[in-house]
């Protein structure tokens, strides 16, 4: 009897190992189980390249594009102004205007320093003013002077004007206008009218009758 009880307590203790020993396989087959868990967590969303893209694009677009635009437009416009300058017509607005601010009949002009600014002789009740007229086409200043008797007589004969005379001599001879003045030539009053780049390329001084607003000679 006690060899049999032995036997089954063996028997029994051999058993207990048998089923710690498949509990202990158990435990360290379940760890690659619970290790594969966070693999199955979604990764974080790769970052959104194409909308940064859209994002840098625009910038450009909004920046570049506008200030280039805004670049052109006033370049253009800058050049444009400069090369549109016409020394024949600001000088007949000189005489205009000097003429209504005198309150007389213009019978000199001359170019200022070349700055695009004119001095014009007005006569005014047997009287003479100077009158200034800026680049802009404003008055800048005006001065009393004498009138020669010569030029007043000549002046109280002439049916041509002096914006009239330079108009028939751009005409003849092309270029720009410089300086006009009255001048007795022979015995005949004419509008000495100097033009610049004229057709032939030189200063022609082109005179023109006070009376008859023929062109009695062409010089240059």
């Amino acid at each position: 009897m006690r060899t049999s009880r032995t036997t089954t307590l063996a028997m029994t203790l051999a058993l207990g190992l048998t089923l710690t020993a498949c509990g202990g396989d158990e435990d360290p087959g379940a760890t690659p189980t619970a290790d594969a868990t966070p693999s199955a967590v979604p990764a974080p969303a790769p970052e959104d390249d194409e909308g940064t893209d859209d994002d840098s694009t625009g910038s450009e677009d909004a920046s570049g594009t506008d200030d280039a635009t805004g670049t052109d437009d006033g370049t253009a416009s800058a050049s444009g102004d400069a090369g549109s300058f016409d020394p024949t017509a600001s000088g007949l607005a000189a005489v205009e205007t000097a003429e209504a601010e005198a309150g007389g009949t213009a019978y000199a002009l001359d170019d200022e320093d070349g700055d695009g600014g004119w001095e014009v002789d007005v006569a005014v009740d047997g009287r003479s003013v100077e009158v200034t007229v800026g680049p802009d086409g404003t008055v800048v200043e005006t001065e009393d002077d004498d009138l020669d008797e010569e030029d007043r007589a000549a002046l109280e004969a002439a049916t041509v004007t002096l914006a009239e005379a330079v108009e028939t001599a751009v005409a003849e001879v092309g270029g720009a206008l410089d300086d006009v003045e009255l001048d007795d030539e022979d015995g005949t009053w004419v509008w000495d009218v100097s033009l610049d780049d004229t057709d032939n390329g030189n200063e022609v001084d082109v005179e023109v009758s006070t009376t008859t607003g023929e062109v009695v000679s062409s010089e240059g």
